[in-house]
């Protein structure tokens, strides 16, 4: 300190310097310099030798605590923001974990609520749904544009006619009466495939479980766990219904709409719609229609229906999800939102294409059991695609929910060589013949 207080004192004659860097000269006494160098070498001394207790003592006015070595090495970190980052983090983790749980809460609020509207009214419900989708298909008139034909005979459309059926003979429209006459041989093949592959499950189920349930009930409640059980099982409740008639509870419903389609739905059970539209462009006849047919009631057995809306409920939650981890409080999902959405299109159009495809290929195995041709009933997917063609409408996109009709012809080639009516003993009977041959007609020639 004596050699630090000699240096500040003592007279020294200023001198003018040069920087050797580049740039204007500057002047620096010879005095300042030498004083600002020991200044900094005591301080640094002073720092290096000073026990680590001072570096804690200066440090408990300053909300930190000292990291790293002792001296100049020793660092500062505020505990204030330490903490904040730690309840931070806290605050994210929470905000995850509850996210799966709002999901499940919301919709086990919807899944409660409908189950309650179905209870109390289920006609209602039907009936609502039937109006509906009588509207997307364009029509206007229900009483005059809807014919509905089962068992219990014809009726319209009314509150009652159409669930309990009306005492009329005749059809007004003769295609009502070939969608009836035709999809009732398709739901009785497709309820022997069922309780065929039904069968089979079961046998295989009480191979595994070896005896262990002697009761019927215990060993029925055991097979019910069984997956491939339960889904057979399932399959063929969605065919016969809850009724005690059984598939003679089907209705067959034509509806006078230009839009051609053909369709199912577990929302109306044991109905087989059919548009005018379907006749007027792509089926010529029976066989045609047997195929159409059997690949809807397809899509029935093998549960598309209610497996598409479970991926959809999945692939949106997982959309709500994403969207609520977003970081910067909704200004990133401005963005990812349509990102999202065309993600979660283009994954229902990809499980969508497969059920198509998984269902051409059962329907085609239906028809075939049916006695239908399938090789000439694969005709109506061609004519789809040169409809589709003519009308500039051939979509072969990540989006498309079906494969090309192209495609879907060719597949239905290969498979008819397997699945057609020759391949059973009782399609090839002398009655069934006569029956064929008098099928050959086309519908246009009537």
């Amino acid at each position: 300190m004596l050699v630090f207080r000699m240096f500040q004192t003592w007279p020294v004659p200023s001198v003018t310097l040069r920087s050797i860097s580049r740039g204007p000269a500057r002047d620096l006494s010879i005095s300042s310099r030498v004083s600002l160098y020991f200044q900094r070498s005591a301080n640094a001394i002073f720092l290096r030798k000073s026990p680590l207790q001072t570096q804690l003592r200066t440090s408990i006015f300053s909300r930190g605590k000292i990291v790293g070595d002792q001296g100049l090495k020793a660092s500062s970190v505020s505990v204030g923001r330490s903490s904040s980052v730690t309840w931070s983090r806290i605050a994210f983790f929470v905000k995850v974990v509850r996210i799966p749980f709002l999901v499940v809460a919301i919709y086990g609020l919807g899944y409660r609520q409908g189950i309650t509207d179905t209870v109390r009214n289920p006609l209602k419900l039907q009936q609502g749904t039937f109006e509906a989708l009588l509207h997307e298909m364009g029509v206007e008139d229900f009483e005059e544009d809807v014919e509905i034909m089962s068992e219990r005979g014809v009726s319209g459309f009314s509150t009652l006619q159409w669930i309990i059926g009306r005492a009329e003979v005749e059809a007004e429209d003769p295609r009502t009466l070939k969608v009836a006459n035709i999809g009732r041989e398709v739901i009785n093949s497709a309820r022997r495939y069922v309780r065929k592959n039904l069968d089979e499950a079961i046998e295989k189920g009480k191979e595994r479980l070896d005896g262990e349930y002697q009761k019927d009930e215990a060993l029925a409640r055991k097979l019910l766990e069984d997956p491939k059980v339960a889904f057979w099982a399932e399959s063929l409740e969605r065919l016969e219904g809850a009724k005690l008639e059984g598939i003679d509870n089907w209705q067959y419903v034509l509806v006078k709409s230009p839009i051609p389609n053909a369709f199912v739905s577990e929302m109306l059970p044991q109905r087989l719609f059919v548009t005018t539209g379907i006749f007027d462009q792509f089926v010529n006849n029976d066989d045609e229609l047997a195929m159409i047919l059997g690949h809807e009631i397809s899509h029935l057995v093998q549960g598309h229906l209610s497996q598409s809306s479970l991926f959809e409920s999945v692939i949106r939650g997982v959309e709500i999800l994403v969207l609520m981890l977003d970081p910067t409080d909704g200004l990133l999902s401005l963005g990812v939102a349509t990102f999202l959405a065309s993600t979660r299109d283009a994954l229902v159009a990809a499980k969508s294409r497969s059920h198509e495809t998984e269902a051409d290929a059962l329907g085609c195995e239906i028809a075939a059991m049916s006695c239908f041709d399938t090789k000439r009933g694969a005709e109506v997917f061609r004519r789809m695609h040169q409809h589709d063609e003519d009308n500039d409408r051939v979509r072969n996109d990540f989006l498309a929910t079906h494969p090309t009709s192209f495609e879907r012809y060719q597949t239905l080639q290969k498979l008819t060589d397997e699945k057609n009516f020759q391949n059973y003993s009782y399609c090839t009977t002398l009655q069934k013949r006569i029956a064929r041959v008098l099928k050959k007609k086309n519908y246009k020639k009537l």
